[in-house]
């Protein structure tokens, strides 16, 4: 069962994947959207705002999480298909937008700069 783990008060501990296809970003159309809106939304204005520069960086659709042939890849959407304007990371290494990344347990992935670990156990 594959996940991404998030270590921050704006996001729910882990996120599951329950379709082939997981779309992230800060829309709420997003299967994940980052921020978590129903944990954001109860935090006090004040944390809310201080977390606003990190988050608005992370594109309204940033990137998917697609399931083939039992293997978990990554693309960088952003909003127009053509990738995001602050970047995927894997490991540390800016993912190039629109290329199909193959993901790996542990993995450490980075969507602008809000960082999760992807788990496949």
């Amino acid at each position: 069962m594959a996940k991404l783990k998030f270590n921050a008060d704006y996001m729910g501990p882990e996120y599951i994947f329950e379709k082939k296809d997981v779309f992230i970003g800060r829309s709420p159309e997003n299967d994940i959207t980052i921020p978590d809106y129903r944990i954001f939304t109860t935090l006090p204005l004040t944390i809310q705002n201080a977390r606003y520069r990190t988050l608005r960086h992370v594109s309204r659709r940033h990137a998917v999480i697609q399931f083939i042939d039992g293997k978990y890849y990554i693309i960088d959407t952003g909003n127009d298909g053509k990738g995001s304007s602050h970047g995927t990371f894997i490991n540390n290494e800016r993912i190039m937008p629109g290329v199909r990344c193959e993901l790996k347990n542990g993995d450490r992935i980075r969507f602008a700069e809000v960082e999760c670990l992807f788990s496949d156990e």
